[in-house]
């Protein structure tokens, strides 16, 4: 008898272990394979976001605003004194003495020289050069004994309270200049100094044999910073906007080598660009006055446009 309960005891907890092991497995199976499905899923929307994240193309965007800007001209000029005058002698004759050196300041009638005459009828008497205008001795050309002549400066004064820069302006720009205009000047020696001017004369005629015309365009120089022979870059200011709306020239497309455009991209909302098509006026720089087809305050595509259409999604980087 009691080899029968034991052996049915026995029996009782085999069959109750083979029931944990199997739910335990089937635990196991089924963590299993919601790790699995898990993975799949997280990687299908890691792979969807990655997609996404790459249609959104990285861009930086500029705020449209309202500023100045100006049409100019731009040329290369010599500078020389507001007057320069070569004195020279009526008469022949050795130079004696010059009474003024270089950089001397001399008034209109100064002796400038003394010239032992030539002439035997009154050899004796020295002949008096005079300068024709208050102003600096700029230049001595000759050395004492040197041999003057009527043909043959003498010395060179310049005078007046500006510096001078003659240009040649096409006939094409010369309708666009007028006197008054102002001028801006750089020259070499001071790259951060604006020297500024304006037109002091304008040429009726045009050259035939160059087809330009000499325009003069005066410049303070109280400071005597300027000095006659400097080389220096000039732009005259032919037009003036004021409170226009203004964009950097590069946040600019053009199409078909140019012949189409320009265009923009602006952001409206949080990541959609709209194309615009653009009418522009004038340009200074490396700024763009826009008639048409901006607002004030919109956000303007610029780093990244390249490769964008109108309705893309992008991700603005910095604003």
């Amino acid at each position: 008898m009691s080899f029968f309960v034991f052996s049915l005891w026995r029996k009782t907890l085999e069959n109750r272990t083979k029931k944990i092991v199997f739910i335990v497995v089937a635990i196991i199976a089924v963590l299993f394979v919601g790790l699995i499905v898990s993975r799949v899923l997280q990687s299908k929307l890691f792979a969807e976001k990655k997609g996404e994240e790459v249609k959104r193309d990285p861009v930086t965007v500029v705020k449209v605003g309202k500023n100045t800007i100006r049409k100019t001209l731009f040329y290369t000029g010599d500078l020389h004194a507001e007057r320069e005058v070569n004195v020279h002698s009526v008469v022949t004759g050795k130079v004696i003495r010059y009474n003024y050196s270089e950089g001397d300041r001399v008034w209109k009638g100064s002796t400038l020289a003394l010239l032992e005459r030539t002439e035997t009828w009154d050899e004796f008497k020295p002949v008096v050069v005079e300068s024709p205008i208050s102003g600096i001795i700029a230049i001595n050309y000759l050395d004492k004994g040197e041999l003057a002549t009527p043909q043959t400066p003498i010395t060179m004064v310049v005078g007046g309270k500006g510096i001078k820069v003659a240009i040649k302006v096409t006939d094409i720009e010369l309708g666009m200049i007028k006197k008054g205009m102002k001028s801006e000047l750089r020259v070499p020696p001071f790259p951060n100094k604006l020297f500024i001017g304006e037109v002091s004369k304008v040429s009726p005629v045009i050259r035939r044999e160059t087809r330009t015309a000499p325009v003069e365009i005066l410049f303070e120089n109280r400071d005597r910073m300027l000095l006659s022979g400097m080389f220096g870059d000039i732009r005259i200011v032919v037009e003036t906007k004021e409170n226009v709306i203004v964009v950097p020239y590069d946040a600019l497309l053009f199409e078909k080598e140019g012949k189409v455009g320009p265009y923009c991209f602006v952001l409206e909302g949080e990541k959609i660009v709209k194309k615009r098509n653009l009418k522009i006026g004038m340009i200074e720089g490396e700024s763009v006055e826009v008639v048409e087809g901006l607002m004030f305050g919109d956000l303007v595509i610029d780093l990244g446009k390249e490769s964008l259409k109108d309705g893309d999604e992008v991700v603005v980087v910095d604003k």
